[in-house]
């Protein structure tokens, strides 16, 4: 269960502050510093707060389109960093860099600040004119972490638009903002805020183990009721205007415990939403990265495949020309035996020519002897 923001009264002025900044090494920032703006917006904001971390990117956009227009836009944290550590300032600085913040993120140690303003909820915004009078106070825009509205800052655009180009805005249209209350020191709750804060006497009442249905918050409504309609001063039975009133005070009480229990729940269930996503968000990562070794598998393969297609058309030229070369060798071996056989039938008319030779010169010399 979120907190509304309180609605400060239209045309209240804006409290002064000067306050460190946690994204620049602590350096002091006054509401002075933004007296020539032409508008001023406050932000009270924290970094654990998943209606905050919800919108924080859309938050960081809206700065950047309006901060060059004119408009001075910071940021206030103000949570008990003791008890949150996840608030302090060395994590706003981180978160500066995270979201990318070109505002200034200021530290509220005292929560002093955040009283003047009357702030209760994170995120809780403030709009001030070039006057500094106040003239938006409200939500971001209807999204909530878990709805299927789209984060687009509509309701704030529409009021810095009409801020900055001179037109009025509307006062009955504006819609409380909605978030994790402000955490605030032990004893140090504001007034305002004190009607939803549990009196330590309740303390205790509802357990972990306890039935947090209807039927079980209003059985244990009952037996809250039931057990203490004696005075512990005296003990003597209450008139019936006293156990109206003491019916009325643990009534109250219990009212209470059912607001921070509730409120404790919710805080849980957008933690535990919010881990999830981010971990649906991881897996999706990793599917994406298998997806990716997958296409350099596949690349690979087409590599591999167009190698060994090169490596079966080298094998092919390789048959070819040793096809042509054994062709060749075969031809010239042809042409070769074909002259050897040419010589064969030359020696032999030349042998017959000799012979012939030798027998006339037989017969010319047995002629001349006689």
């Amino acid at each position: 269960m979120g907190t509304p923001s309180t609605m400060l009264k239209l045309g209240t002025i804006a409290p002064d502050f000067s306050l460190p900044d946690a994204g620049n090494d602590g350096k002091l920032v006054s509401s002075q510093d933004f007296q020539d703006s032409a508008g001023f917006l406050v932000v009270f904001m924290c970094n654990h707060c998943p209606y905050v971390r919800y919108i924080g990117k859309a938050l960081a956009d809206f700065a950047k389109e309006y901060q060059p227009k004119g408009l001075a836009i910071v940021g206030i944290n103000a949570n008990d960093v003791a008890d949150y550590p996840d608030d302090s300032p060395d994590k706003m600085a981180e978160e500066v860099v995270n979201f990318g913040y070109t505002f200034p993120y200021l530290f509220d140690q005292t929560q002093e600040v955040a009283k003047a303003y009357r702030a209760a909820c994170t995120p809780d915004f403030f709009l001030f004119d070039k006057k500094r009078k106040l003239v938006y106070r409200g939500r971001f825009d209807a999204s909530l972490p878990k709805s299927d509205t789209p984060v687009t800052g509509q309701d704030l655009r529409a009021a810095a638009d009409a801020l900055l180009s001179g037109q009025t805005i509307n006062s009955t249209g504006q819609k409380a903002s909605f978030g994790c209350n402000i955490k605030w020191k032990q004893g140090n709750e504001p007034d305002y805020f004190r009607s939803i804060r549990l009196k330590p006497s309740a303390e205790g009442v509802i357990g972990a183990e306890d039935d947090i249905s209807p039927q079980g918050l209003q059985s244990k409504k009952s037996k809250i009721i039931q057990e203490k309609p004696v005075s512990v001063d005296d003990e003597r039975p209450q008139s019936e205007e006293e156990q109206a009133k003491s019916s009325e005070v643990y009534e109250t009480e219990f009212r209470g415990q059912m607001t921070k229990l509730r409120e404790q729940m919710a805080e849980l269930k957008d933690e535990l939403g919010q881990q999830r996503a981010l971990m649906k968000q991881e897996f999706g990562r990793i599917g994406d990265r298998f997806k990716v070794i997958g296409k350099h598998f596949d690349v690979a393969d087409k590599h591999f495949k167009a190698i060994d297609k090169r490596f079966q058309t080298v094998d092919k030229h390789f048959e070819v020309v040793q096809e042509d070369m054994q062709k060749q060798m075969n031809e010239r071996l042809a042409v070769m035996e074909e002259r050897f056989d040419g010589l064969s039938k030359h020696n032999r008319l030349i042998s017959w020519l000799l012979g012939i030779i030798v027998v006339a010169a037989g017969a010319a010399i047995a002629f001349l002897s006689v």
